[in-house]
């Protein structure tokens, strides 16, 4: 399979993205019962119109079509996928870098989580599961 295949969604396609890393996540690198094939870089799927009325399928059109290939299909575990959304890869590390100090701002409860040593912060670069692979 090329990578610039274009991305259909196949069973013979999703069997191939499962076992790129031996059927754990590319993000997290936990083992997956469930796998979402994600856009590493994003293809955004219109399918409602304005008011979220379904759009007839011929209606239906893709931003950035030219992404839709096999080489920018990344195996996701469903909460990795679901977190990082619509975002490219480098906004979703970014925003996972900043998560404690999200969470922080918003939940009082992790403050006092932090303040009684139940709860550490670490200020350290987000190395997604695919690219350790490509330095072990």
């Amino acid at each position: 399979m090329n990578e610039t295949d274009k991305w259909r969604g196949t069973k013979s396609q999703r069997e191939a993205l499962r076992q790129k890393f031996g059927g754990r996540c590319g993000y997290c690198g936990e083992q997956m019962d469930t796998m979402h094939a994600d856009h590493m870089e994003p293809v955004i799927r219109i399918t409602t119109d304005p008011w979220g009325k379904p759009l007839p399928k011929e209606d239906r059109r893709l931003i950035n079509p030219e992404r839709n290939v096999v080489g920018n299909m990344m195996p996701a575990c469903p909460a990795c996928n679901i977190s990082k959304g619509g975002y490219k890869i480098e906004e979703w590390r970014q925003l996972i870098a900043r998560s404690a100090e999200i969470v922080a701002r918003e939940k009082s409860i992790f403050r006092a989580g932090v303040r009684m040593g139940v709860i550490r912060i670490m200020d350290c670069p987000v190395v997604f599961y695919f690219e350790r692979q490509f330095t072990e």
